[in-house]
């Protein structure tokens, strides 16, 4: 993994935001800060072809944190790879990755 994306500890949870669709994966991190890796959702658009936009990684969370780095579909796919998390809405997002916002 790349050295400006935190090393993720310990994940805190899974699960869709109250937008209408996000994901959100929070997670602490070894550097002692939690941050949120997110999948946020497209406004609705019946002709748009994905879902999601590519994912990124804040520190402190997508609402009022700071942007750590925003992420390709390939980089976010390869970031959770290296995650196991027995939740549904992990797996979601998931596919989400592995669709490139598709799902």
């Amino acid at each position: 993994m790349r050295a400006d994306l935190p090393v993720v500890k310990n994940i805190l949870g899974v699960d869709i935001c109250r937008d209408g669709g996000s994901y959100s994966l929070c997670f602490d991190s070894d550097d002692g800060r939690w941050y949120e890796f997110f999948l946020k959702t497209r406004a609705f658009d019946p002709v748009a072809i994905a879902s999601h936009e590519p994912p990124a990684v804040y520190c402190k969370g997508s609402d009022d944190g700071q942007l750590v780095r925003n992420l390709s579909w390939v980089e976010g796919m390869a970031f959770v790879a290296q995650l196991s998390f027995d939740n549904e809405r992990f797996r979601e997002l998931v596919e989400i990755l592995v669709t490139e916002g598709r799902a």
